[in-house]
């Protein structure tokens, strides 16, 4: 099946699209993850573009991007949990840091254990680690100047 990645921001968002999203992270982020549902729906969402991965019609993989902030903030990064380690993570990714942060500077708060999987990415961690949403994360920094 074909994939395609489309970014829309949250006004542009059909009903549907929503609903896929948020059901989407729901299902990776309160269901698989234990994260409660009040840090996860946070209200920010209309202040962003969001990344699409669709397999098919399947919506397979989304992300969050600030664009409007100096640096751009990444989250909310979620693959569907039965679709993952298939590199639709990194194909993802690849499509955000391409379509929306080509040459800008980019933060993003990456659950620790992915911290590998982000510099193979390009980014480079900055700091110590913290909880955030009771998870140990990491401060990862997009600089497309050293790429």
């Amino acid at each position: 099946m074909s994939e395609r990645f489309v970014c829309k921001h949250f006004r542009e968002l059909t009903l549907d699209e929503l609903y896929d999203v948020m059901v989407l992270r729901n299902d990776v982020f309160v269901v698989g993850q234990k994260i409660t549902a009040e840090p996860e729906v946070d209200g920010r969402d209309r202040e962003c573009h969001h990344g699409l991965l669709y397999v098919g019609d399947e919506l397979v993989g989304t992300a969050r991007v600030f664009c409007d902030k100096d640096p751009v903030k990444v989250g909310r990064v979620a693959v569907a949990r039965d679709r993952q380690r298939e590199g639709l993570g990194t194909r993802l990714m690849e499509a955000v840091q391409r379509e929306l942060l080509a040459d800008r500077r980019a933060a993003l708060h990456a659950q620790a254990y992915l911290e590998d999987w982000y510099t193979r990415l390009g980014w480079r961690r900055d700091g110590e680690p913290f909880d955030e949403a009771e998870i140990p994360h990491v401060l990862m920094r997009w600089d497309p100047t050293n790429r």
